[in-house]
């Protein structure tokens, strides 16, 4: 993990909203900072307040609504981590 990393950022993207939840390196429980219209502006201006690009690391589930998310982030600066579902390990028994 890069050591420059003090706040991750968990997006649940869908087409009409993003759900933000952020949780701060060393610390124990994230905090959810609450829902915004799918809109990449004010996803940038709520990870603005959360401090500067290289200190953040964004991780989302993959989708066809995060393909235009990724790419803006990128150019912005932002270290983000785009998460397959199907390979996220569960424990053998666990279903949703």
């Amino acid at each position: 993990m890069d050591q420059n990393i003090k706040v991750f950022v968990g997006l649940d993207v869908h087409k009409e909203t993003i759900s933000i939840s952020v949780c701060e390196a060393g610390r124990e429980a994230s905090q959810f900072r609450g829902t915004i219209r799918h809109d990449v502006p004010a996803l940038l201006k709520v990870l603005h307040k959360l401090g500067t690009p290289a200190a953040q690391l964004a991780a989302y589930e993959a989708g066809p609504t995060g393909y235009g998310l990724y790419r803006r982030l990128v150019q912005e600066g932002y270290a983000r981590q785009v998460v397959a579902p199907s390979l996220i390990p569960r424990r053998a028994g666990d279903r949703i």
